[in-house]
């Protein structure tokens, strides 16, 4: 399990979560410059010192998105790709772009490189010395910008043996989706982020634990049940989310701004990607009763005494 959850974990009712994500988990104007700087460092070096020709780079993750915290953030670098015209040629080239991208990045100072998966290279990069970023390098086909969406969802549901190779190209919608939140909701998935890191266990074999990805967007369907309020009380936030968990059964998460609902056939429990109608994120993760333990485990803290389950989430 991880380590650090014990300061949220002895807060007590009248303590205020607002004070504790400013003091402990959001970055202030500066630590994000040094941050940008150090990511723009690495962006330039993929831009002009790799023989890979890159038409753009977009950076996703929660450090894109806004919602990182201040002692580690996760980065994906997107290289939109000027000489690969389509996914397909982007998967046929995916090992010679992944093994070019791991020598050079190699031999570049700024970086610890961890190895590669089926679709990036992995590196770390430090800023600070108490701030990491895990970053991942995705080769990738701009088909948002050449064809437009509907093209896009219509070409994966006819292209289903190359499908998990479009979710890099849905990066930008992925970012409008967050973009848009206001500083409050963003505030609540950084105290939801820093609940995963102490409380539940990193995973290892065959668990797999969810990771920040689903839980942000198990948050925002809670805001946008409550009313989509722009000031909320963070306990009663963080409380809302926590039941949902518990009740991780009853969850049906999907959102139809991008794409069309014919696409979404999936059974409940599901939070389907809101860039990727095909990707219902919960299907990744396989240790759902031991995650509503530990959220109940959580609603038990001192934080949360005189907070019941009936309360409306319109209490926020």
């Amino acid at each position: 399990m991880a380590t650090g959850g014990g300061i949220l974990k002895t807060l007590k009712p009248d303590d205020n979560l607002d004070i504790f994500d400013a003091q402990n988990l959001q970055m202030n104007d500066s630590y994000r410059a040094s941050c940008n700087a150090v990511i723009d460092r690495l962006v330039k070096f993929l831009q002009n010192n790799v023989p890979i020709k890159v038409k753009e780079v977009v950076k996703g993750g929660s450090f894109g998105k806004g919602t990182a915290v201040r002692d580690k953030s996760d980065i994906d670098l997107v290289l939109f790709l000027s000489d690969h015209p389509t996914v397909r040629s982007v998967k046929a080239d995916m090992r010679r772009l992944l093994a070019t991208l791991e020598m050079y990045l190699g031999q570049y100072g700024g970086c610890n490189v961890l190895g590669t998966t089926t679709f990036s290279v992995q590196v770390n990069v430090s800023c600070h010395a108490s701030h990491e970023h895990s970053v991942d390098i995705l080769p990738a086909c701009d088909v948002l910008g050449m064809h437009g969406q509907s093209a896009v969802y219509d070409e994966m549901f006819r292209s289903e043996d190359i499908r998990p190779y479009y979710s890099a190209s849905l990066v930008k919608l992925q970012l409008n989706f967050v973009k848009v939140l206001p500083a409050k909701v963003m505030s609540l998935i950084r105290l939801v982020k820093h609940w995963r890191k102490s409380e539940l266990p990193s995973g290892s074999g065959k668990d797999r634990w969810p990771t920040s990805y689903i839980l942000e967007l198990i948050v925002i369907r809670k805001w946008e049940d409550a009313g989509r309020p722009e000031r909320f009380d963070l306990k009663r936030g963080l409380h809302s989310f926590l039941q949902a968990l518990v009740n991780y059964g009853d969850l049906k998460v999907v959102w139809y701004q991008n794409y069309n609902r014919l696409y979404t056939q999936h059974r409940p429990p599901y939070v389907i990607d809101p860039a990727n109608p095909f990707n219902n994120v919960m299907d990744r993760f396989n240790v759902w009763d031991e995650v509503a333990e530990y959220a109940r485990k959580t609603l038990k803290w001192s934080l949360f005494q005189g907070l019941t389950s009936t309360e409306t989430f319109r209490a926020w």
